[in-house]
């Protein structure tokens, strides 16, 4: 054993206990599997990382682990013959043409690995590609081990490494003098046991990089030295722990500083860093909410900040309470909009639009949506390359619940020129805008989407067929069921069997029988099928019933016309099944006397016919008057009004505006 390696190792180990130690800790939310201890500087010049990390490993399983794979996410910069560059078909917005003809790409690369022992593993590094068997696809780095992890033994390693910042690439990257670092660091893949999502036994969960899917990370702790030019201002994930001169330099002789960041209970860590970023702070109950934010765009700071605490107030009601003690929000430069609106643990990105105006809320759907992931995304951390639909689908989902309630309901998105969109437009309009809805089952692993259509099914048609699950079961339920599945699954990465078990479980509890034994009629349709969802109202029939005459019941004396006898109808409505995807259905059915029905049909039939015998004729029928069932694609057809008699115009004009309201909202599908 080198001894002054050991040495080495012993003294990350004990930096990292006493740095975290020394801190204010909240308690462990998580099993803390992972957790790291980085050093690094930044090079503003060369556009470069040096760094070094200590990773502290807990087997979580009983297995025996003799490899550790490490995403390597700025490879995928690294040449035109990368996964995520074929799939993405070039290096649009990755790559300028002038940058390629130079030479200039980017990449990280490790330069020294020590295990805990003292042991140096440098050469037991390799690319692998586990997706593709790309052999140019360098984002996966497996590390080899001399001695392995024991079952739910601990085990410590150490990395030098350097990496050359990618020029505004996706959600990460540099441009001019903004940098923001997201997936920018050697990030272990998660070690899922025997029996945890799909896993039959013990094994990685470490993907490539892909141009369609986001990420996937293990919780731990992070402690984080992040060392800048002394002008920058820095904002991260975690908490400000210490900022101070660094000692260190540069080539270029620029005075440092370095600032500590902790950060616990998360599956990543990223940070920005940029010479003019104002920051404004404000506290929600017991969290420090800061914002990053241009001096130009100061004019948009109550809409971030509002949009923030409408967020928090309406998840501690639904859910939980935020559990962290900061929330950062950065609004880039104009010319850093390649980081996107974007979510990171207590962090995420959002653009500053002071150009729309206010009834354009643009920068409240944004502000929402991404602060929306630190549940889904972060705490309940679902596999973002493999099921992003129960990360973006909630999110998307409840994106639309909070706008319609803090917001005028109906307009939320858009009200502007005499243009209104709400909530349910919205919703509609990601998925049914799609080329193809029925390109691919919502359960396929989002790098299999070859042909497009990723977005627009694990956004559109999850947040789609979320609220009509609501509609079914009812707001009461539904809420019932996302805090059973949120308080059982949160910080231990649940898979979609585990929501349709909850669903399956909660449902009952409040309806019994009247959806069969469970869920799975409707879940399997909307997860693993890939059918449209269309209803009709075919047609209307109000036939005269001839009067009785002749010999009836063996008599001896026939009927004969009765005088002034008042007329009898046979009144029909015949219902259609157009798309494969079924679910029941309330029917509304309007007669000429005023009187109101509401019917229930459970859908399965090609067709189906209410038929009523007597003195009152049909005037207008509806499918899913409340629009409980937004998964429908086509609602103009939902409706059927006969042409009414003038002198009643007024008794039927309310049946005409919910058939106008259902052209409205599927046209805007195509919006």
């Amino acid at each position: 054993m080198n001894v002054n390696k050991s040495l080495l190792i012993i003294l990350l180990c004990l930096g990292f206990s006493a740095s975290t130690q020394d801190q204010k800790q909240q308690t462990a939310l998580s099993l803390r599997t992972a957790n790291y201890d980085i050093d690094l500087t930044l090079d503003v010049d060369k556009k470069q990382v040096q760094a070094q990390q200590y990773l502290t490993f807990k087997n979580p399983s009983a297995d025996t682990i003799w490899t550790m794979p490490f995403h390597m996410y700025y490879n995928a910069f690294k040449n035109n013959k990368s996964t995520f560059a074929l799939e993405a078909k070039s290096l649009i917005s990755t790559k300028s043409q002038e940058d390629i003809d130079q030479g200039i790409w980017s990449w990280i690369k490790v330069t020294e690995v020590i295990d805990q022992e003292g042991n140096n593993l440098s050469d037991s590094l390799s690319f692998v590609a586990v997706d593709d068997q790309n052999k140019q696809d360098h984002t996966v780095l497996m590390l080899h081990l001399k001695e392995p992890i024991l079952p739910h033994g601990t085990y410590g390693v150490h990395m030098k490494w350097t990496s050359q910042i990618p020029k505004t690439a996706i959600r990460t990257g540099y441009n001019r003098d903004f940098f923001f670092m997201a997936q920018w660091y050697p990030k272990l893949g998660v070690y899922e046991p025997a029996g945890t999502r799909f896993a039959t036994k013990g094994q990685w969960n470490c993907h490539q990089y892909h141009a369609n899917t986001e990420y996937f990370g293990e919780f731990g702790v992070y402690k984080v030295n992040i060392t800048v030019p002394e002008n920058f201002v820095v904002g991260a994930s975690g908490f400000l722990v210490e900022e101070k001169k660094a000692a260190k330099t540069l080539p270029s002789n620029r005075p440092l500083k370095t600032y500590t960041y902790l950060a616990e209970d998360v599956i990543d860590f990223t940070w920005t860093a940029n010479p003019h970023f104002i920051v404004l702070e404000e506290k929600w109950k017991d969290v420090q909410i800061k914002l990053l934010i241009m001096p130009e765009h100061v004019c948009n700071k109550e809409r971030f900040l509002v949009a923030t605490k409408y967020t928090l107030d309406f998840f501690e009601d639904y859910i939980e309470k935020y559990p962290y003690p900061t929330l950062t929000i950065v609004s880039p430069p104009y010319y850093g909009l390649f980081s996107g609106a974007m979510e990171y643990p207590t962090l995420f990105t959002a653009p500053t639009l002071c150009i729309l105006p206010p009834n354009i809320r643009t920068t409240e759907t944004l502000t929402m949506h991404e602060l929306t992931h630190q549940y889904f995304m972060q705490m309940l951390s679902t596999n973002e390359q493999e099921e992003a639909w129960m990360d973006e689908g909630f999110t998307a989902f409840f994106e639309a619940k909070m706008m319609d309630k803090f917001y005028p309901k109906g307009v939320f998105y858009w009200d502007y020129m005499g243009i209104n969109i709400g909530s349910e437009e919205y919703r509609r309009g990601r998925f049914f805008n799609a080329d193809n809805i029925k390109i691919a089952p919502m359960s396929q692993f989002g790098w299999l989407f070859k042909h497009q259509g990723h977005r627009e099914i694990v956004y559109g048609k999850a947040s789609v067929w979320l609220r009509t699950l609501e509609g079914m079961v009812g707001e009461a339920c539904m809420k019932d069921i996302i805090q059973t599945y949120f308080k059982r699954w949160k910080f231990k990465h649940p898979c979609r069997f585990d929501f349709i078990d909850i669903v399956n479980e909660i449902v009952p509890q409040h309806h019994g029988d009247t959806f069969g034994p469970n869920m799975n009629w409707f879940l399997d349709q909307v997860i693993y099928g890939t059918e449209e969802c269309d209803y009709s109202v075919h047609s209307i029939h109000n036939k005269e019933v001839a009067e009785s005459l002749g010999y009836f019941d063996n008599t001896t004396t026939a009927r004969v016309p009765t005088a002034n006898a008042e007329k009898l109808y046979e009144a029909k409505v015949i219902l259609y099944r157009l798309g494969e995807l079924w679910v029941p259905q309330d029917v509304k059915i309007t007669f000429d006397n005023g009187e109101v029905l509401m019917e229930k049909w459970n859908g399965k039939a090609r067709s189906h016919d209410f038929t009523y015998t007597g003195s009152r004729k049909i005037i207008a029928v509806e499918i899913d008057p409340a629009l409980k069932i937004p998964l429908d694609k086509n609602l103009i057809n939902n409706s059927y009004v006969l042409e009414p008699e003038s002198a009643g115009i007024t008794r039927y004009f309310t049946s005409f505006l919910t058939w106008m309201q259902g052209a409205m909202i599927t046209a805007s599908a195509l919006i």
